[in-house]
């Protein structure tokens, strides 16, 4: 499994190696490190997240950011 990274439907960044499947008990942090430490924090605006039980093809998610 890689993850793959899309700015309105444009993939701008994808994993470099294979991360294996996703199992955690623990939260999920978007905008921050799991520390929530300071020095962990996102710089910007975050405004529309979503997550799929399935992942989505390029042309999917292209359509939707139009």
């Amino acid at each position: 499994m890689r993850r793959h990274l899309y700015i309105d439907g444009i993939e701008v960044a994808v994993d470099t190696e294979f991360i294996g499947g996703v199992q955690t008990t623990s939260g999920l942090y978007i905008g921050a490190g799991q520390s929530l430490e300071a020095n962990t924090f996102f710089s910007g605006l975050i405004d529309d997240v979503r997550i799929y039980n399935v992942a989505l093809s390029a042309e999917q998610i292209a359509a939707m950011a139009q």
